[in-house]
């Protein structure tokens, strides 16, 4: 359970942590940390469609996105 599968919750979950500024549990208990990256992990199926999901919901929201390298 502790990937999640369904490209619109993890888009509208990345989003809520990131807007409240801290990793929110599954039981809604939430840990202030700077968040500087989200981890899509690319092996497992519907990866593309997940990320595409997260970055729609990102940008969508007004967050830029950069790649790592300069």
């Amino acid at each position: 359970g502790a990937v999640i599968h369904d490209s619109k919750a993890a888009a509208s979950r990345v989003l809520a942590m990131l807007q409240a500024g801290a990793i929110i549990a599954v039981d809604g208990t939430k840990v202030p940390v700077g968040i500087d990256s989200v981890c899509v992990h690319g092996d497992t199926p519907g990866a593309v469609e997940m990320a595409l999901a997260v970055r729609q919901a990102l940008t969508g929201a007004g967050y830029t996105l950069r790649a790592f390298a300069p």
